[in-house]
């Protein structure tokens, strides 16, 4: 093949890369067009508060958010505060190990009884279907899902399909953890929120591109 063939082909597929590349940036923002269902300021009956374990700051904020249910159950406003589901922890994680992860005041109030420390799954499909499996053991209806913004609208687009195909009926609320060192209005300022964004954008295409749920049909 000539050397001109040879440069029209370079041309042709960096001309193509950037302009897949420049795309992907330009939308990778869609990501944040999600809007919560809940708006922190209410708290609404629920089983549980699942929080998907991997951000910083994610189980901190969801410990602080349990809490004012548990101050609410001190004051016999509620029956029982809802269980902390702490889904998608390392397997090397334990009662004490968690004590780490939320402030000590809150901690203190806690009981294991009032936690999950769910340690098997290791992606957002495998958080889903442990939701579902606890959901239908323990006969919850809703819970309040959380996790960062750049991650929630892929986490609830998948929850809604996982559960859908395995039968069981269970209310997501959705409230997100700002705990970034980057705000969703301005990612494309730092390279921390470039990564993060455009990485979830490329697995939010795929998810609702290609992926299926796995089978669930024969239990679980």
């Amino acid at each position: 093949m000539s050397s001109s063939i040879w440069g029209s082909v370079f041309f042709f597929l960096f001309g193509l890369m950037t302009g897949v590349t420049l795309f992907t940036f330009l939308r990778a923002g869609t990501i944040y067009e999600y809007t919560d269902t809940l708006d922190g300021a209410k708290l609404p009956d629920t089983d549980a508060i699942v929080v998907l374990a991997g951000g910083k700051g994610r189980i901190s904020a969801a410990g602080d958010f349990w809490f004012r249910y548990f101050e609410k159950e001190q004051s016999r406003e509620i029956e029982k505060a809802p269980i902390l589901y702490l889904s998608g922890l390392g397997p090397q994680t334990s009662w004490r190990r968690l004590e780490r992860h939320i402030r000590p005041g809150v901690f203190k109030a806690m009981r294991p009884s009032d936690v999950v420390l769910e340690t098997e799954s290791r992606n957002t499909e495998e958080n889903a279907i442990w939701v579902a499996k606890n959901a239908r053991l323990r006969g919850w209806h809703r819970i309040v899902l959380m996790t960062s913004p750049y991650h929630m609208r892929r986490s609830r687009w998948i929850f809604e399909q996982v559960l859908r195909n395995a039968g069981v009926p269970l209310q997501v609320e959705t409230t997100t953890i700002d705990q970034e060192p980057f705000s969703q209005e301005e990612w494309r300022t730092s390279f921390s929120g470039v990564r993060i964004t455009i990485l979830e954008y490329v697995k939010w295409l795929f998810y609702t591109t290609f992926w299926e749920p796995k089978d669930l049909s024969s239990g679980f």
